[in-house]
């Protein structure tokens, strides 16, 4: 038979335990609820030095409030360009996804990967990607080997609403190239 004697008297390390436990989780909960409140707050202002700083650590860092839904992007373009050999600096446009040579639709894993390929951490990542639609170019457009391309993404980039208000202007044009890279003469099999 269970017996609960055993069980209404605590050790001191198990008693501790649960502190440290109920202080790890009522913290866990105040940066929550920091996240929570809205950014022109003057209370998230001035608890910002205590909680900013714990916030980094644990992984909690926002920059957006749960009030107000920001997206990043007003429009959204990524293109290959590419240059023939003997074109006479005449560029053609295809899509960048792989397989296909397809346009970017409108999903945002899309946007995700080639919004990372911008930064440097990320880079590892570009150069095979990018021999990988050389590959894909060769492969489908004969012509073209020999030839350079270059991947272009241009992101309309929404302005803060204080922005809007005072220009008008809903976002603002952000273009990345890379390359140019060389379309192999010949493609892998």
């Amino acid at each position: 038979m269970y017996d609960t004697a055993d069980t209404r008297s605590a050790s001191p390390l198990r008693t501790l335990g649960r502190a440290v436990a109920v202080v790890a989780l009522s913290a866990m909960a105040a940066l929550i609820w920091f996240t929570m409140i809205p950014v022109e707050s003057v209370t998230r202002e001035a608890l910002r030095p205590v909680f900013d700083p714990l916030r980094r650590m644990v992984g909690l860092e926002q920059h957006w409030d749960m009030f107000a839904t920001a997206p990043y992007h007003h429009s959204y373009r990524v293109v290959v360009e590419v240059e023939p050999p003997g074109s006479g600096g005449k560029v053609l446009t295809v899509g960048p996804v792989l397989p296909g040579l397809r346009e970017v639709p409108a999903y945002f894993r899309y946007h995700t990967f080639f919004s990372r390929l911008e930064v440097p951490q990320y880079g590892p990542w570009l150069e095979p990607y990018a021999e990988r639609v050389g590959q894909a170019l060769a492969m489908r457009h004969l012509e073209w080997r020999g030839g350079q391309f270059r991947i272009r993404k241009t992101a309309g980039r929404i302005q803060s609403l204080e922005t809007i208000r005072d220009l008008g202007e809903i976002a603002y044009d952000q273009a990345t190239l890379h390359g140019p890279y060389s379309i192999p003469t010949e493609p892998k099999p």
